[in-house]
């Protein structure tokens, strides 16, 4: 079974408009609407719309929790397990106006120890073979205990999945992670070296690898995607000629393709080329990428083999 574990979602509200937003004036926009966000739900539904069932855990509570569940209801590979909280889930607004992306992100209700013991408790069921992604930040106070959480499931053999801070990434790895996706950016902090040209975000790739993650994934700019694995390093495009639509989701629909291939073929290059299709997918479409557009991808999707940089072994 695939769970999907998403610490802090969100109730996104969408807000979209043609002119650019002007800051200190009245905006209006021409359309609205909303989602069930969160990166580990952007991953169910991604595997939702390619057939694939998962549960989704975390935490949800207030007014907006019955809202948020009811958005889940009409996908139907979905299967919520949430714990509730007191506080409110929060509620994020996603503007896009002209060419701009802008998302205006709340803090999230604070999480108890024993909405913590609940989630652990759920956790506890996987076994052997089960997939859990942990994808989306992970709040300070609850690093030590996702991090105990990971730990105990990868004793039990349950393939970690992760796409979260630096610093949590950073004291898990070690452990045994099957597949970790993450930027640039945070790479540089859980290396704690400067990744900014190809090479060196190859080399860093390269590292975590050596580190304890058994397949590295890095999305560049969401224009290109890299690969490190036991088969070697791998690099391929996420843009196709026209501009992306909405690139929010990308990353997340690259671990879900992954994910849903890898149960497949167990082949972690062909994983990543359909992957890699997902994402494309999701940045040419208004929403999460359906199982047409993946496969109008798939073969636009060419994997490239690179030479890991002079110096680093894999």
């Amino acid at each position: 079974m695939i769970y999907t574990c998403t610490l802090n979602p969100s109730l996104d509200y969408y807000m979209e408009g043609q002119q650019e937003l002007e800051p200190g004036k009245l905006n209006r926009s021409q359309l609205e609407y909303y989602e069930a966000g969160g990166k580990g739900i952007n991953v169910s539904i991604v595997l939702n719309n390619l057939g694939i069932p998962s549960r989704a855990v975390g935490f949800l509570g207030g007014f907006t929790k019955d809202f948020y569940i009811s958005l889940l209801a009409k996908y139907e590979f979905i299967l919520p397990n949430f714990t509730y909280t007191s506080g409110n889930t929060r509620i994020n607004v996603k503007l896009h106006a002209g060419q701009t992306e802008t998302d205006v992100n709340a803090a999230g209700p604070y999480v108890t120890d024993a909405d913590m013991r609940n989630l652990r408790e759920k956790v506890s069921r996987l076994d052997k073979g089960d997939y859990l992604i942990l994808a989306g930040n992970t709040q300070p106070y609850l690093k030590d205990d996702v991090r105990n959480m990971l730990e105990e499931a990868v004793k039990k053999d349950v393939r970690i999945c992760l796409d979260s801070d630096p610093d949590l990434v950073r004291q898990v790895v070690g452990a045994g992670v099957f597949l970790l996706k993450t930027t640039p950016e945070e790479l540089s902090r859980m290396i704690d070296q400067k990744c900014e040209s190809e090479e060196e975000i190859l080399a860093g790739a390269v590292r975590l690898h050596g580190l304890g993650a058994e397949n590295v994934l890095v999305v560049i700019d969401n224009r290109m995607a890299l690969l490190v694995c036991p088969t070697g390093c791998f690099t391929a495009s996420l843009e196709q000629e026209k501009k992306a639509i909405y690139t929010l989701g990308t990353g997340d629909s690259l671990v879900a393709g992954f994910i849903m291939d890898y149960l497949r073929s167990k082949d972690p290059v062909d994983s990543f080329r359909f992957g890699c299709s997902c994402g494309s997918a999701t940045a040419y479409s208004r929403g999460l990428a359906t199982r047409e557009k993946i496969d109008s991808f798939y073969e636009k999707t060419d994997v490239s083999e690179v030479q890991p940089p002079e110096g680093t072994v894999l």
